[in-house]
């Protein structure tokens, strides 16, 4: 008997399985078009969603007969690569998430190398011929950046590694790359990985501008390696603040544009403290997001510099002294820009606008920067001031006296402040109105808005919180109040039963 009809051990197949497995054929594995790109990702570039061959055969007849190429661009013809160049047009999707093109794959394993490189360094002193060799390595990076930078700070990996890297490039370093990222501000600022760079740009930015400052002679303009004008990190910020400024009213609600803008904001006001790049808050204001946070703290991107030689390892120390109440150096071209823009922006938005975007989860953390550096600069007791609007008119009823004793009650209660303890984002913001609020405009708002109110206001989720800033700037007298209230609630035993810390 002929081996190929011997009977093989094994259930026999019936003849309902042979139809089956003629029903669900194995899937066709696609095959190049003519432009050499595989149909999955040219479907990537070209921001179309890939349908596989099988699923295409079974749609339609005509999409199995070329379901092995995906056109590229806007649906025309691509060139025949004997004739011609292929096409190689990029979908919006693409655009969207690598604006400047895609980083080569051997110079992405080559910043991948460096990070692992800088984890083992960071944080540790180096002396003698180990630090040259770090200073050396340093200088070796540097090269291979020089033209990538914005390919790099758009890479969901590389963006990292520039990010450790800025904390041990210098002054100089950092002016070269602020250099080469001028002119694609609000492309980057807008970015999911970009916005990282730049924020981590401004806050050692500060940190220069500061020397740059307070060394008089230090010159701003250097040559650079190409004899090129290296511009100084004045005329950077100044760059930064000018290209972002006709979008800057939009920028506040952009949930990655936010945080850089608001830093930049702090790094203009010389009395404000500034975070450190470890994800310290010193100045009370919240810069970073949780989320990028909470990444910074399992990737221990903390803002140590590699090239450390003992205690000042973490970029952002010095600063940290400036919290206690040392003022920091700012040009005062830089300061008065600062105002001119804020006033400026406050034109752009109405009162009305003013309000939602102080309940919007992204923009509430904005405006409360915005109440701190008005307060600041003592332009918070003014009519249609910033303050003057999320209070509804507050603060123009008191400073024109047209209220003599707060006591009288007369105030009208508005409705957007006690809407504001209904929300997480609003109580923040409200939270910062009572803080930045003087005493006279404080009493107003806690005569209108909570006396008479603590024990409900008191037992709210999150209503609570607000209830707790506000009593600690108050007077004896004031402390009296609450205590009269809350023994009113069950002799005080209410209010601790509705508490959610007591576990009741």
């Amino acid at each position: 008997m002929p081996k190929e009809q011997v009977r093989k051990r094994g259930k026999r197949k019936t003849k309902q399985a042979d139809e089956g497995e003629s029903r669900h054929a194995a899937p066709i594995e696609p095959v190049a078009g003519p432009s050499a790109i595989h149909p999955a990702r040219a479907a990537l570039l070209s921001g179309q969603r890939y349908v596989p061959p099988l699923a295409a055969a079974s749609t339609s007849a005509s999409a199995s007969t070329s379901a092995d190429f995906i056109p590229l661009g806007d649906g025309q013809p691509a060139a025949d690569p004997e004739n011609g160049e292929a096409q190689w047009n990029r979908g919006p999707r693409a655009d969207q998430e690598f604006p400047f093109g895609i980083v080569d794959p051997d110079l992405k394993a080559y910043f991948r190398g460096v990070e692992e490189q800088i984890k083992d360094w960071e944080g540790t002193s180096s002396v003698g011929e180990e630090r040259e060799d770090r200073k050396q390595f340093l200088t070796s990076i540097l090269g291979e950046l020089r033209t990538h930078e914005l390919q790099l700070a758009t890479d969901p990996e590389c963006s990292v590694v520039i990010e450790r890297l800025l904390a041990s490039m210098g002054d100089r370093g950092r002016r070269i790359l602020g250099d080469s990222l001028a002119g694609n501000w609000e492309t980057l600022i807008r970015h999911r990985f970009g916005s990282h760079v730049v924020q981590s740009w401004i806050r050692l930015g500060a940190d220069t501008l500061d020397r740059e400052e307070a060394l008089p002679n230090m010159d701003g303009y250097i040559k650079s390696e190409e004899d090129q004008v290296l511009p100084s990190t004045q005329a950077l910020f100044s760059g930064l603040i000018e290209s972002l400024r006709p979008t800057l009213a939009t920028l506040l609600t952009h949930p990655h544009a936010s945080p850089p803008v608001r830093l930049l904001f702090l790094v203009l006001s010389p009395d404000m403290a500034l975070p450190d790049l470890a994800g310290g808050d010193p100045g009370g204001t919240a810069v970073r997001s949780k989320r990028s946070g909470k990444y910074r703290k399992n990737h221990a991107v903390e803002g140590k510099t590699f090239l450390a030689d003992g205690d000042d390892d973490i970029v952002g120390v010095k600063g940290k002294e400036k919290a206690g109440g040392v003022k920091r150096k700012v040009p005062k071209e830089l300061t008065e820009l600062g105002r001119e823009v804020r006033v400026e922006l406050a034109g752009k938005i109405n009162e009305g606008e003013w309000r939602l975007v102080g309940v919007d989860v992204v923009g509430s953390p904005a405006v409360q920067t915005l109440l701190e550096l008005e307060a600041g600069d003592g332009e918070a007791e003014k009519a249609a001031s910033l303050l003057d609007n999320l209070t509804e008119g507050l603060v123009s009823e008191i400073c024109a006296q047209l209220i003599s004793i707060v006591n009288d009650q007369t105030l009208v209660a508005k409705l957007y402040i006690p809407s504001l303890f209904t929300t997480q984002p609003g109580t923040h913001l409200l939270e910062t109105i009572l803080i930045t609020s003087s005493a006279r405009i404080f009493a107003a708002i806690w005569q209108t808005y909570f006396v008479g109110k603590i024990g409900r206001l008191a037992g709210h989720p999150t209503a609570n919180y607000v209830v707790a800033r506000a009593i600690g700037r108050l007077e004896l007298e004031g402390l009296q109040g609450v205590v009269r209230e809350c023994k009113a609630v069950a002799g005080g035993k209410g209010m601790i039963s509705q508490s959610p810390y007591t576990g009741h």
